[in-house]
């Protein structure tokens, strides 16, 4: 039987991470032809505090919204490519 070793997230791999996840979805997005998208409170809320607290000054709800649903886009376009041939 072997025995699993739990790995430990040094201080220096938290930053890392916090700056990776910064770079995917704390830039400012340049936005050519803005179209408006309803979400609940509730996700809002939880996002605008993301935002703020990871973010910084001249981040947005909006611009984390844009970013996310481009990195989605990114990481998924050949998978729903081959749903529309379904």
């Amino acid at each position: 039987i072997s025995t699993a070793t739990s790995k430990r997230t040094t201080s220096k791999q938290r930053k890392e991470s916090l700056e990776e996840y910064r770079q995917t979805f704390l830039t400012v997005p340049k936005l050519e032809d803005r179209k408006p998208v309803f979400i609940s409170r509730e996700v809002r809320d939880r996002i605008d505090k993301i935002v703020h607290r990871l973010g910084g000054r001249g981040r947005s709800v909006s611009g984390f919204i844009e970013n996310l649903a481009r990195h989605h886009l990114e990481i998924y376009q050949e998978v729903i490519d081959g749903w529309k041939k379904l």
